[in-house]
């Protein structure tokens, strides 16, 4: 080994300091700043899913009659608002439902837990009755109209981030590009945001196709058995699809666990536990892996490790960004070498995907 080596392999007290200053200031900023972060990022992350909604129309449009840009805009706008007006139409069409339906679940929750009682040789476990009696419903009803306040204004600052951002994204790699004056370096620097936009946009064009194929075949699924708000189950189950691995295994409990409550039988329970095993089983290990190929390359327990990182610092939205902030990290380290090692460490096989590999 030379010299040259030894003294790069060399323990360096300075450069740990500087990066543990670094890292914990960015610790701070990220908890610090989630109220601001937070809706920032799912901007950034709806903005990226637009402008893929738009890529698509325009390629639907034949060569010899192209849309113009602003006309496939519009489309996508209208797709991402009319999801979401038929979302809300959907959930307030259900509400008189559920509360008919309340009184039914709770007598097969009571006769449940007697039976449980009965084969735990427990004298009684606690009803349903006594656990609501012991609810502070004032405090709870005062959190939820505190969180939908708080989601409203979420909403609006993410609608206003979204809009400055769409009005801006021709100029941004330019602007990024002269912050170095440097004409390779700025080369450098509009590859990296095409590289991030079109990696961020592929995962997500590929999860939003993959949950939603989900949420069809568990609502077959949920139709055919008879359960109870089978389209909200699957609505949820599309949500929690974005989840890596937890949101799948929540996909199969909520929607089983209803089943049991509803039915007050096995049968329908494991018909309903199994089938929507196998499905997030398949579209998640089989067919999703299939259609991403080596586009993403991120290493399933890192990919576990951000889930956690990121449900720690924000919460729950932070499990649902926690995959495409992975994604943007390992692209953004890949074009420095001192931050090489941290792509290497996120991809799954230690190679470095360049951009022709996730077209």
């Amino acid at each position: 080994m030379t010299t040259e080596q030894q003294s790069s392999l060399a323990f360096d007290p300075n450069k740990l300091a500087v990066w543990s200053i670094i890292l914990a200031v960015t610790l701070t900023m990220l908890v610090v700043g989630r109220a601001f972060l937070i809706p920032l990022t799912i901007a950034i992350l709806l903005w990226s899913l637009l402008d893929a909604l738009r890529k698509m129309f325009l390629g639907i449009a034949p060569d010899a009659h192209p849309m113009p840009g602003w006309v496939a805009m519009v489309l996508s706008i209208s797709t991402v608002v009319l999801g979401n007006a038929l979302v809300y139409a959907m959930l307030v069409g259900q509400v008189d439902a559920l509360v008919a339906a309340a009184p039914v679940y709770q007598a097969n929750v009571a006769e449940l837990t007697t039976r449980l009682a009965g084969h735990l040789g427990v004298d009684q476990l606690p009803t349903v009755e006594s656990m609501l009696n012991r609810l502070d419903l004032g405090a709870m009803f005062s959190w939820i109209g505190a969180s939908a306040g708080t989601l409203l204004s979420q909403l609006v600052l993410i609608a206003i981030y979204v809009g400055f951002l769409l009005a801006e994204q021709h100029r941004i790699p330019d602007k990024l590009a002269r912050l170095q004056r440097d004409e390779a370096k700025a080369s450098q620097m509009r590859t990296l945001a095409f590289d991030i936009s079109s990696s961020v946009q592929k995962y997500i064009w590929i999860k939003t196709l993959m949950s939603l194929l989900t949420g069809v075949v568990s609502y077959v699924v949920l139709f055919f058995v008879g359960v109870d708000f089978a389209a909200i189950w699957a609505l949820l189950i599309f949500f929690l699809n974005f989840i890596p691995t937890v949101g799948s295994i929540l996909g199969v409990i909520f929607p089983a666990l209803l089943t049991l409550v509803q039915f007050d039988t096995l049968g329908p329970f494991l018909v309903v536990a199994v089938g929507l095993g196998i499905a997030q089983f398949v579209i998640g290990n089989v067919l999703e892996p299939a259609v991403t190929g080596r586009t993403l390359n991120l290493s399933p327990f890192m990919v576990i490790l951000s889930l956690t990182f990121w449900g720690a610092l924000w919460g729950v939205p932070g499990m649902f960004l926690s995959v495409p902030l992975m994604v943007v990290t390992a692209i953004v380290c890949s074009h420095f070498a001192g931050l090489r090692w941290i792509s290497v460490a996120l991809s799954a096989d230690g190679r470095l995907m360049t951009a022709e590999d996730r077209k």
